[in-house]
């Protein structure tokens, strides 16, 4: 599980597999290809438009022409429901942060890709502590 600011709390996402059929079905795409597309952005996020190798080398090399917006919001939406929001709670959380916020200039898709490939990336390789998660087991027996 990811816990990350989005809207004005932090919020808990996940892919579970109903959540990553989801997001491989609204993105016509598997998982692994989804990362690929937004990991550009996440990459251009972190060294910054304006930096050497920035968003031009970015559009040069065929970075921003992959990836659709929709690889960046269907893990942001079945990301929360897997966190535990319902489809309604996320669906409008969703709707309030990511799409009306692009639609109205106040923040550009790049912006939440980060977030949008570190929650793929934790449903294909388990990148954030899932030790919460886990039932608690026995302690395993000293040896002598």
């Amino acid at each position: 599980m990811i816990r990350h600011p989005f809207g004005a709390d932090e919020q808990a996402f996940r892919l579970r597999v109903g959540e990553w059929r989801d997001v491989e079905k609204a993105c016509d795409a598997g998982l692994g290809e989804i990362a690929a597309r937004i990991a550009p952005l996440a990459a251009l996020v972190e060294t910054g438009t304006q930096s050497v190798g920035g968003l031009m080398a970015a559009v040069a090399a065929g970075g921003l022409g992959r990836a659709r917006l929709e690889d960046v919001r269907a893990p942001l939406l079945h990301g929360l429901i897997g966190g535990g929001r319902t489809s309604t709670e996320a669906g409008a959380l969703v709707r309030l942060v990511f799409d009306e916020a692009i639609a109205a200039g106040k923040g550009p898709v790049i912006e939440y890709a980060p977030l949008a490939l570190a929650i793929v990336m934790q449903a294909i390789v388990g990148l954030a502590d899932e030790a919460e998660d886990e039932p608690p087991g026995e302690p395993e027996a000293a040896e002598a």
